[in-house]
């Protein structure tokens, strides 16, 4: 099996000479261990480390590069059998067959058929990889290799069905620089096929007339030296071959016995001859368990939509969403002369937002700019969708240069960027779009685009240059003293916060309820209305909120202002409640720490990650701040060792900027439990290891019950916090007004001794 991180780390240097690229030996590691890195990567392990190491911690199924140039395939390097458990890496191919019985016509119509199918989808190709090519005896070896030779023109990579030793190396004579798959070696013929394909330097393809021959023939050519092989699992009957496919697949990974660790070959047309439709069912069970190349009869758009599809949400990583590139999308013809509609990369909204707009037929540029692959909304509040980021894609995009027209569609649930984004892109007239997909055909027909673009325009020409200078002001350092801000509304409150103990040892919980995804609360934060925002906290101090929560969204125009009248509207109305600032924006989180009182406990920035956020780690430490941090960095973390390395790497930078181990409060990310039901004891054991190296953890536990229906969450809310708590588990964002939950809370902290047990205990 292959080894863990801890294991590899025995043999290491432990010289922490960052020469690989990695801060210490111990990440270097733990990176090898997941397969990130190369074990040869460390100029300074030792040879007879090396040699132990290299075997063990490559993959237990061999990766088989096959095809060459703009048809080269990697096949197999699985590391697991299901998707869900990590994520697999090389997607099965499909194949179409030929066969030197057919007229010269019919081989020339299946190949033109065979090139219509190629079509993008999520940005990927969606093509017919492989032409298969079949020997037939009767035909003579003479036309087989014209056929190769007409199948090589089609500019697919090939595969060679041949048993004749002879036949076949003649084929290779006039293909083998585009190093196909020879396939054919069995019992009786294995040395000579062996032989044939070395010579030519390509992929050895064998079978056996059960899996006992086959597992025995692939230890046979091993000892030969030949490991470039595929496995041909085609038996007599649909169930046999399935049968061999999931029994060498699991042997491998599961058992670890590398001689099984080899793709599979799976021929549809043998099992199901001029049956399409089973074909392609049959494909669809291949696709999933665990056939490498599929060869039918023939894919047309009927079979490639529904196979092709299913291929990509099977082969796509679990821990990272589904996102188009980044880029300028022409719709109905657009030219640079169209007006532009901008939203963010996630695939769903992309499909949505381009079907649309191609059923409005108005020409349209569609900019998708980076925003991770979340949603609009979701985005905005992490602030990976902003006027920063918009800017941003504009310069990488060469938007400015490539498109004349200046009228710029934002999404309409984000509003309230208009300002932030006109401020940005000061050339450009910002106008607010639809909130839903489905009002863009009405909206573009009817031309509401145009009169908001000329009012925009009309507008701007008015306020003559005060924008432009506004905008290079914001780029200064900021005075926090000078901030004007409303007046702050006192007004006597029913619920009253009770005095915390810093020091106690009671579980923690950050109420999550004033966060501007929620439409009331975003308007409240557009306006400075008070009343909606003191009405939650209200809720969430009488339900016993040790935390609140202060999420403003990325708030570019105002982010200062903003967060330091939240704070100061909070701890003024409710006896100086501790709160958790969160936000993207770094001035806002310092605004708002300027006049926090820290009576009832430090404040909370939340969050930093090991990535692209890990600087908030500074921010905090700079300002005597707890930080939240996010075991993760570029998606959610594949293991355990992968979130510890991100844990361990957060802790370091802290300490060293002086921090205190328990002001870094370590995330490992809830799960939703709905699709990966599988990786919530993964979460469990994460927080266990914080637990045991005296390591703070929260989170945010109500994403462990998203997608449920109401009824459901408090029940499955409650579960997971007291598995959680019972693991370690020292604080959660939680929704505080979930009764059961709170309940909940308070009885583990009576059964682990953090607070003391009275017949009222549910009542304090």
């Amino acid at each position: 099996m292959a080894l863990k991180g801890l294991e590899i780390f025995k043999l290491s240097p432990k010289k922490n000479c960052k020469e690989c690229g990695c801060p210490t030996c111990m990440a270097f590691c733990m990176k090898v261990a997941q397969g990130a890195l190369p074990i040869e990567k460390c100029p300074h392990m030792s040879q007879e480390a090396l040699d132990k190491l290299s075997e063990a911690t490559a993959p237990l199924m061999k990766t088989i590069e096959v095809g060459a140039g703009a048809n080269a395939h990697k096949l197999g390097g699985e590391t697991v059998l299901f998707r869900h458990e990590k994520t697999l890496v090389n997607k099965n191919l499909y194949a179409a067959s030929l066969c030197s019985c057919m007229e010269e016509a019919a081989a020339d119509a299946k190949i033109a058929a065979m090139k219509q199918v190629d079509y993008e989808r999520i940005g990927e190709r969606m093509y017919v990889e492989f032409l298969y090519v079949n020997y037939s005896e009767k035909a003579g070896a003479d036309k087989y290799v014209e056929l190769v030779k007409k199948a090589a023109a089609a500019d697919r990579a090939l595969i060679l069905n041949c048993s004749d030793p002879e036949a076949a190396k003649a084929a290779l004579a006039v293909c083998k620089d585009g190093k196909p798959i020879l396939n054919g070696a069995n019992a009786a013929n294995w040395e000579a096929m062996n032989a044939v394909a070395a010579g030519a330097g390509v992929t050895l393809g064998l079978s056996g007339a059960n899996i006992a021959e086959i597992y025995d023939l692939v230890a046979k050519l091993e000892a030969a030296g030949n490991k470039n092989l595929i496995v041909d699992v085609t038996a007599a009957t649909a169930k046999e071959t399935f049968a061999n496919a999931v029994l060498l697949r699991r042997t491998a990974l599961h058992d670890g016995d590398r001689t099984c660790g080899y793709p599979s070959l799976v021929n549809l047309a043998k099992l199901a001859p001029g049956d399409l439709h089973v074909q392609t069912a049959l494909a669809a069970a291949f696709t999933l368990k665990y056939g490498s190349i599929l060869v039918m009869d023939e894919v047309r758009y009927a079979e490639a939509l529904a196979l092709y599809g299913l291929r990509q949400n099977v082969f796509t990583d679990p821990q990272k969403p589904m996102k188009v590139a980044p880029g300028i999308y022409p719709m109905n013809g657009a030219t640079p002369d169209s007006p532009c509609l901008t939203t963010v990369d996630f695939a769903l909204t992309y499909f949505l937002v381009s079907g649309e707009l191609e059923r409005s037929k108005v020409p349209v540029n569609l900019i998708i700019t980076d925003a991770s692959g979340m949603s609009v909304l979701t985005a905005w509040a992490a602030g990976k969708f902003s006027s920063s980021s918009i800017k941003k894609s504009f310069e990488q995009l060469d938007v400015e240069n490539k498109i004349r027209n200046r009228t710029l569609i934002i999404p309409g649930k984000v509003a309230v960027m208009k300002g932030e984004i006109a401020d940005k892109l000061p050339d450009w007239n910002v106008v607010v779009g639809t909130r839903e997909a489905v009002e863009i055909v009405k909206f573009l027909k009817d031309g509401e685009h145009v009169k908001a673009a000329e009012a925009a325009a009309a507008a701007k020409q008015a306020q003559g240059g005060e924008k432009k200078a506004e905008a290079a002001a914001s780029d200064a350092p900021l005075d926090f003293s000078k901030l004007v801000i409303p007046e702050i509304k006192v007004v006597p409150q029913t619920a009253v916060y009770k005095q915390r103990d810093v020091n106690s040892k009671k579980f923690v919980t950050i109420g999550e309820r004033i966060h501007c995804i929620s439409p009331m609360i975003r308007e409240a934060m557009a306006t400075f209305n008070p009343d909606p925002i003191l009405k939650r906290a209200a809720e969430q101090i009488a339900a016993g909120a040790t935390y609140l929560d202060v999420n403003i969204g990325p708030a570019e125009g105002n982010g200062p202002e903003l967060m330091t009248w939240a704070v100061k509207l909070l701890q003024e109305n409710f006896s100086n409640v501790p709160l958790a600032l969160d936000t993207a924006n770094k001035k806002a989180i310092e605004a708002g720490i300027a006049v926090y009182n820290r009576t009832n406990g430090k404040p909370i920035v939340n969050s930093a990650d090991a990535g692209s956020r890990i600087d908030n780690i500074n921010l905090a430490a700079a300002n005597d701040a707890i930080v939240i941090a996010l075991c993760s960095a570029d998606g959610i973390a594949k293991d355990n060792e992968e979130r510890m390395m991100h844990c361990h790497n957060m802790l370091e930078r802290g300490m060293a900027l002086g921090m205190e181990a328990t002001d870094l409060w370590f995330d490992p990310l809830f799960l939703v439990v709905k699709g990966m039901q599988d990786k919530q004891m993964d979460v469990l054991n994460a927080i266990r290891s914080f637990a045991d190296e005296g390591l703070k953890s929260t989170g945010g536990l109500s994403n462990n019950s998203n997608g449920m229906p109401k009824t459901i969450r408090p029940v499955m809310d409650s579960a997971m916090v007291a598995m959680a708590m019972m693991q370690g588990l020292t604080s959660a964002i939680v929704n505080p007004c979930d009764q059961r939950l709170m309940e909940t809370v308070k009885s583990c902290d009576i059964i682990k001794n953090h607070d003391l047990y009275s017949d009222s205990y549910l009542e304090l």
